[in-house]
């Protein structure tokens, strides 16, 4: 869950379950990269998507009923 504290101080919260994910899926990746995969076209797509911004992260929730 990510709340906007103020236009000037931005706050993310997060449950310790979504911490803990977070920084298994890091460790995961920075594994990967020892491995060799940002040689394979689908890091590189990947890498592609989130540089140029294709994506929208969005702060708020589009409906009450995901959250």
């Amino acid at each position: 869950m990510a709340k906007l504290k103020s236009q000037a101080i931005r706050v993310v919260e997060l449950k310790e379950h979504e911490y803990l994910q977070l920084v298994e899926n890091t460790i995961k990746l920075e594994a990967l990269k020892i491995a060799g995969i940002e040689k394979m076209a689908i890091y590189k797509a990947m890498e592609h998507i989130l540089n140029n911004q294709h994506i929208d992260i969005l702060i708020k929730p589009l409906s009450r009923r995901y959250r």
